[in-house]
């Protein structure tokens, strides 16, 4: 349940960030737009379904078991929390303190000690060094296909990988070539278009492999965002070849996303700041 809860929150947040996108873009008045509000609405009322404090009963239990391992970790830590001095030292005996003898240094000892000026770091710079950081988070990205080659829309995609292969065209060091594989993985659908036509997932990764091997799709752009919406980076794959595919299985034993892998080449990845981007 915790892993289903776990998936639900990042769909929902990826939700969040790409209609924020959207916004930004002007895209609000479109079809893509509206679907995702309502996908993310179903959403949300299945994750509040999950941790509807409702389900507890009079004697403090649930079929829930995730609220019941929330709520046994809370007296847990209620019980056993070093700032509350009577629930912590109280309840510790004599019995359980073990005493250590430590060897007081020399008026010399202590005297080199101070001698020596050894550098560190203070904490409180630390942590500003660490608020004002700006984290990438695994789970803030944007994934855009070409619309008119690949008909799959940002949202629907849950992840991607990519890796750089050994140059192997040339031996100069001014050569450029970077490219290298991209791998994105979709999650599978089936939906109705506005004009009484279908598109299907299935059908558009069988129509890839139909076509000639390498088919080329042109390139694919994916966003690194914060929390807000804000692109951070831009990562263009540039002249992108569908390769192969590969999919789950269907099982009645999960109840688990289907996710299809779409394998493809890249001639060049590039990394764009947000004012090169918008250029």
């Amino acid at each position: 349940m915790l892993y289903e809860i776990s998936l639900k929150y990042n769909t929902l947040k990826m939700y969040e960030n790409t209609l924020d996108q959207m916004k930004k873009n002007g895209s609000e008045n479109t079809p893509s737009y509206t679907e995702i509000l309502k996908e993310k609405s179903i959403l949300e009322e299945e994750l509040f379904e999950l941790l509807n404090p409702k389900t507890l009963n009079e004697e403090n239990t649930s079929e829930n078991k995730f609220l019941n391992e929330v709520n046994k970790k809370a007296k847990y830590t209620a019980r056993y929390n070093v700032l509350k001095t009577d629930n912590f030292f109280d309840n510790i005996t004599k019995n359980d303190l073990v005493w250590y003898e430590m060897d007081t240094p020399d008026e010399d000892e202590r005297k080199n000690e101070g001698e020596k000026e050894v550098k560190k770091p203070k904490f409180a710079d630390i942590q500003d060094k660490i608020s004002n950081s700006q984290w990438i988070s695994c789970s803030n990205f944007i994934v855009e296909f070409p619309k008119d080659k690949i008909d799959i829309d940002e949202w629907r995609v849950s992840g991607f990988f990519y890796r750089a292969k050994p140059r192997t065209c040339c031996s100069q060091e001014k050569c450029t070539v970077n490219g290298g594989e991209l791998i994105v993985t979709v999650n599978d659908f089936a939906e109705k278009r506005e004009d009484g036509t279908y598109n299907i997932l299935a059908n558009i990764v069988n129509d890839l492999s139909i076509k000639s091997k390498a088919y080329v799709i042109g390139d694919i752009y994916a966003r690194i965002i914060n929390n807000n919406g804000e692109e951070l980076y831009l990562m263009r794959f540039k002249n992108c070849r569908f390769i192969s595919s590969d999919a789950d299985g269907f099982n009645y034993e999960t109840t688990s996303l289907r996710k299809v892998i779409l394998q493809f080449e890249y001639d060049e990845m590039i990394i764009l700041e947000p004012d090169e981007a918008a250029n």
